[in-house]
Formats: structure tokens, sequence, C-alpha cells
């Protein structure tokens, strides 16, 4: 025997037991998931990834590295509880199935945190449980990343082919991607197995709406509200379809109700404002515009939408701040310098009327076209210079 391995062998001994003395304390720090435990478990663990490249011994090597797998289940643990808690505290489900058009937007600094802890987990990536994934698959969602979302349901479908609920997760993620057709592929896999589950249902109406198959969706949605007649998110997305076919009265009613259920979702109180200005009913869709705004400041499509609202009523310099201020966080957005042009237009002001038409029509040439049977620019139809900017090529 090599005595020259002696040495080795009993330091790798002595800290083999002082290893084990310290998991228990590690698992432990596990149980009072405190912000020491996790440095402690990260110090841990890289002292074992050193010493484990340090040792040559395949048994002594053996040893370690299932030290090092407890090691890291032990940090995991600590870090998808804090993911799990992180979700929570936003007011975001954890492991529950995503449906679409239900995510609520994150504050700037509750998105930060999410993508601290989210970080966290996927550090520890393979190392992990098919129920943690679920949980860092949903964060994903969460942060709109769709296709690190995709990509974990892709690893539990691996494992497990016909899981409804990741088959459904999926499909979200797809038709978040704008993947409509694999997007039905899988929820139509999920209600296969799964039969009437009310959010798969609303998740491919949405995806049926996406593809302009509006009766396809309408039929789902209502099946879909049969189980949860009272989920305001389904009600919006029936809502959202009725308004799409301009059936607003039906729409206005499923997005009342909504609000009854939830009162302060800005989309939902911005929608609900589309469709009162498309019936003409434009105070109220102001109200609802305002209060939209006030739940969720400077969100540039309702400023444009109030904007149009301004100028239906005539009130033009309020329509003016609004459209500047999309066009401040959404820079050189054709729509809204199309807006700005209809809005000079009525107002008289011919000048910045057609400069704000050529800036929109070089952004999007389908603006030439709109401009030729838009009324709002009659005041200016006769000017010379708006004869040749939509008769250009």
């Amino acid at each position: 025997m090599d005595t020259s391995v002696l040495p080795i062998a009993a330091f790798i001994l002595t800290a083999i037991g002082w290893l084990s003395r310290e998991i228990w304390r590690w698992r432990k720090a596990k149980r009072l998931a405190t912000e020491d435990a996790a440095k402690t478990l990260v110090q841990k663990k890289g002292l074992l990834e050193e010493m484990i490249s340090k040792t040559q011994d395949t048994n002594s090597k053996k040893m370690l590295l299932s030290e090092l797998e407890e090691a890291k289940a032990a940090l995991l643990g600590l870090y998808g509880r804090r993911l799990r808690q992180t979700l929570k505290d936003a007011g975001l489900p954890t492991e529950e199935e995503l449906v679409a058009n239900g995510r609520r937007q994150l504050e700037p600094q509750q998105a930060t945190h999410l993508r601290e802890v989210t970080a966290e987990v996927k550090s520890l990536l393979p190392f992990v449980s098919a129920d943690d994934l679920l949980v860092l698959g949903n964060a994903y969602y969460h942060m709109g990343q769709y296709e690190d979302a995709k990509a974990i349901c892709d690893r539990i479908l691996n494992l497990n082919p016909d899981d409804p609920a990741i088959l459904n997760n999926r499909g979200v993620a797809y038709a978040e991607l704008s993947e409509y057709d694999k997007a039905l592929a899988d929820f139509n896999h999920s209600l296969e197995l799964r039969p009437d589950d009310p959010g798969t249902l609303s998740n491919r109406g949405l995806a049926y709406a996406k593809l302009e198959r509006y009766e396809e969706a309408l039929a789902d949605f209502n099946r879909s509200l049969e189980f949860k007649p009272d989920e305001p998110t389904i009600l919006y997305n029936r809502a959202s379809t009725y308004g799409d076919i301009g059936r607003y009265n039906e729409a206005l009613a499923d997005y009342n109700r909504s609000i009854e259920l939830r009162p302060d979702d800005p989309s939902t109180l911005n929608n609900r404002g589309t469709d009162y200005f498309k019936l003409e009913k434009y105070d109220e869709a102001l109200a609802d515009y305002n209060r939209s705004l006030e739940l969720r400041p400077d969100h540039p499509d309702t400023l444009t939408n109030r904007g149009l609202a301004y100028a239906k009523l005539e009130r033009y310099d309020e329509a003016l701040a609004d459209f500047n201020r999309s066009l401040e966080l959404r820079p050189d957005d054709s729509g809204t310098l199309y807006n700005l042009a209809c809005l000079f237009s009525l107002w008289g002001k011919t000048d910045d009327a057609l400069t704000y038409l050529e800036k929109a029509i070089d952004k999007d040439k389908k603006y030439r076209e709109k401009a030729k049977t838009d009324k709002d620019f009659d005041n200016i139809r006769d000017d010379p210079r708006f004869k040749k900017l939509i008769e250009s090529d």
C-alpha cells in the first residue's frame, strides 16, 4: 500500500465527518430560510465543489458528490420557498395552471426581485424537481420570458408527455410567442386528457380569437363559464372577443361583471373604455381611461386611447399632452404619429398635421390608404400638400 495517500485519506475522512455535521446544520438553516442560511449554504457548496475537484479517490469523491447533492437540495429548498413567496407577494400564482391574460403587471421593484430569485433557482439546474420546475416556468411567464417558460415546460413534458397542466402552460407560452397552431395542438391534447377544464378552454378560446376563428373562441369561453361563471379573466377574454366582432353591448356586459369581481384591473378598465368609445360614449370612456391610468400610470396604449377620447370631446390640449407622453414612452410609434396628424387636422393646424402624417406614412405605408378616407382630414383634404402625400407611391 502506498503510505503517501494515508494523510490524504485521513484528511478526507475528517472532512467528511465535518461535512456530515455541517449538512445537519445546513438542513436546520434551510428550515429557518434566512439570508445568513443562504450564504452559509453557498459557502459550503463552494467548499464541497473545491474538494471534489482535488480528490482522486473514487469512493471519497462519490461520498463528497452525495454530500454536494444534499447541499444543493437544501439550497434549492431555500431558493424555491423564496421564489414561491416572491410570486405570492406580487399576487401571482405559483404552481397553478397559467390562464392567458390573467397576469397582472409587476411593479419595477417586484420585477427586479423576481428576476433575482429566479436566477437563484436557475443556478441549481439540473438539480430541480418537477414541482420546482413548474414554479420556475411560471415565474418566467410572469416576467414575460416566454421562450424560457416554454423550455421549462419542454423539460417537464420530456419526463411526462401527458401532463395536461403542463401542456396547457406550454400552450399559453406558445400563444404569447404568436405560435398559435402549436398552442392549439397543446390545448387540444390537454383537453383530450382532461375534458372541460375551464382554464384550458379559455386559453384555447384566446388562441382561436387570435386566428380570427371567433365562433370557436366564443364556444370555448361559453363552455368555460359554465364551470366558472364568475371568473373575471374568462369574462375579460370573452368580452375582448365580442369587441373584436363589434358586439359591443355584450362585451360591456362581460366587462361590467369582470370589474364587479375585480374592480381595480387596469386592463379591463382600458378595454371597457375602448368599447364605450366605439359606442360614442366618450365621457364614459374617459372615466375608464382615467381610472386605468391611476392604477397603471404612463401606459402608452391607455394614454393614446384617452387622447382619442379627448380629441372627440374637442379637448385638444389634453389630447396633445396624452399623445406626446405616449410618444415619449414609445418613440416613433406610427399609430401615435398618425393620431397626432388627425388631432392637428381637427384643431386646424394644417402644417403640423401634414408633418405628422408624413412621419406616420414613412413608418408604415398603410396610413397613406387610411388617410384617403379618414374624416379627420376633411379640414385639409383640399390642400395640395395633403393630396401629394396620399397620392405618392
